[in-house]
């Protein structure tokens, strides 16, 4: 079983459907229902490099939110 990290706002999402054409891991599909959040068909794939996110035209509101796994994340250490 996968673990989403890409997690989409329905209030915010218009369905335009953007992030599935830039997607270059091709980790989501259209939803056939018009106006709605794409599907995160393949979580597994996704590189999170936030393409998605710069893509799209309501991404400043929020439609779409990438969760990192946490060893991915970047650390510094204090000297």
């Amino acid at each position: 079983m996968a673990f989403r990290h890409v997690y989409f706002n329905e209030a915010v999402c218009d369905g335009c459907g953007r992030c599935v054409d830039v997607c270059m891991c091709d980790a989501f599909e259209r939803n056939p229902e018009k106006g709605k959040p794409p599907i995160l068909k393949y979580p597994d794939e996704c590189w999170f490099c936030g393409c998605c996110v710069t893509h799209c035209p309501r991404g400043e509101e929020g439609a779409i939110r990438i969760v990192t796994p946490f060893p991915m994340r970047g650390a510094f250490k204090r000297s």
